[in-house]
């Protein structure tokens, strides 16, 4: 067995230079594709991370505006409701009093007209004592002792009516 040293150095030499080639022109690049990706995976998990962040403070933010909306509707609701039972008032009072005046109004053409049956009642009646009175003392009293009972009458009945 003869070992040739020229032929090992010569393998030598020739593993070197394979080796430098495939280092530079295959081992190289492909490292260089895999940080690359590395990278771009690393870029990719970071971006979904910050999605996840960012979702999750838009759905705080959705909850924190929801939660501000029910307050507003709320608030809008019951600022409704107190308007309503305001106008409910103001209109409950207000046919109150057109009640009350309508009421004030009929009592006073009640009383007016009372009062008018009242003077017609009392014209008749002093008409109708007078004429009867009349027809019973034409002929048994003079015409100054007729006058002065029939006056007499007359302020008897206005007296019964003031009191």
């Amino acid at each position: 067995m003869n070992i040739n040293i020229v032929q090992i150095l010569f393998q030598i030499v020739n593993f070197a230079v394979l080796l430098f080639l495939l280092k530079k022109y295959l081992y190289a690049p492909i490292l260089k594709i895999l940080e690359q990706r590395a990278k771009k995976i690393q870029e990719g998990l970071e971006a979904a991370e910050k999605s996840i962040i960012e979702r999750e403070k838009l759905e705080q933010d959705k909850k924190r505006l929801v939660i501000v909306a029910e307050k507003d509707a709320h608030r809008i609701l019951e600022g409704a409701r107190i308007r309503a039972q305001k106008v409910e008032r103001d209109l409950l009072e207000k046919s109150h009093q057109e009640a009350e005046k309508r009421i004030q109004k009929t009592e006073n053409i009640a009383q007016t007209r009372l009062r008018q049956m009242e003077h017609e009642l009392e014209r008749k009646f002093a008409e109708t004592v007078v004429s009867t009175t009349e027809s019973l003392l034409k002929d048994a009293l003079s015409l100054k002792e007729q006058k002065s009972i029939i006056n007499h009458q007359i302020r008897r009945l206005k007296q019964m009516k003031i009191s």
